[in-house]
């Protein structure tokens, strides 16, 4: 097995890559087939997707110790110039949120800036249409960067399954705890129709991350880093912090969708983000003992 390195800095990476796919994959999906009825999700969505892959890449940059090995990343030497450097699954990724944050800046200013131009709606519908896919591929990434790997814990294609399913919980989320917030310190009304909705549609979401971490942790039982992390090692975070607090109470106070006070939406959305964290946090942290 080869020697990685890996520590706090790419577990926010990855946390925020996929908070980052979730909150764009929402906002496309929620413009192309809610026919303007969900306008504010899109909004929320466009405003919050390119700001968390924006901090995970300089977090990356840091990780790296030196800003060129970013661009080595990007690049490689041809003959006699430059060539895109696609050798490695984390230059592929490197330039996949390269893309993304393009994209995603770019689909947030026609949200936002352009519905006055006749060719804004268009535009908008066609650089959502791509983003749908550019999303999907993102949360993948975040878990193929270690399925790539020969290690016992990470090479499965389950982890990418969980990553993915979980980079779609934690966009929701990210959308219910700004929606909540600016009702709970804005001068809006006491409740958002839309939050007990995404609930809803979060709980269902996180049935099936259920599963897939189920079938995750069956599959790598007998691995010393499985053990270590349903044990004596991460036991408490893993049922208490992740499974617990970040995956069962979201699934049970979402799964009616009843209206309640924004101050618990996001308070539980909360949750189902610190949940997210120490799920990359733990596997990522487990897998190099």
């Amino acid at each position: 097995m080869e020697h990685i390195n890996w520590g706090i800095p790419v577990a926010f990476d990855l946390f925020l890559a996929g908070l980052g796919a979730g909150a764009l994959l929402l906002a496309s999906v929620a413009d192309l087939f809610g026919q303007r009825r969900y306008e504010r999700i899109t909004r929320m969505g466009a405003a919050i997707a390119p700001w968390p892959v924006i901090v995970g890449v300089i977090l990356l940059v840091i990780d790296l110790g030196k800003p060129q090995r970013f661009w080595e990343l990007l690049f490689r030497r041809g003959p006699g110039f430059l060539m895109v450097n696609l050798n490695s699954v984390m230059s592929v990724g490197v330039w996949l949120l390269t893309i993304f944050v393009i994209l995603s800046l770019a689909y947030g200013a026609l949200v936002f800036f352009g519905w006055p131009f006749t060719w804004g709606r268009k535009a908008r519908r066609g650089v959502g249409m791509i983003a749908v896919p550019v999303s999907l591929l993102v949360a993948v990434y975040t878990g193929v960067l270690l399925a790539a790997t020969s290690n016992p814990l990470w090479n499965t294609v389950l982890l990418p399954a969980v990553f993915s399913v979980s980079a779609l919980s934690t966009g929701i989320a990210t959308v219910v705890f700004v929606l909540a917030l600016t009702h709970t310190y804005g001068a809006r009304a006491k409740t958002d129709p839309f939050i007990p909705e995404l609930e809803k549609i979060n709980s269902r979401v996180i049935s099936l991350q259920l599963l897939i971490v189920a079938l995750f942790v069956l599959v790598r039982f007998t691995s010393p880093p499985m053990r270590m992390i349903l044990g004596s090692g991460y036991g408490l975070l893993w049922w208490v912090g992740i499974i617990g607090m970040g995956l069962v109470v979201p699934l049970v106070f979402g799964f009616k969708g009843k209206t309640r006070k924004p101050q618990t939406s996001a308070v539980v959305a909360a949750l189902v983000l610190l949940g997210s964290f120490f799920l990359r946090y733990v596997i990522l942290i487990a897998g190099q003992i």
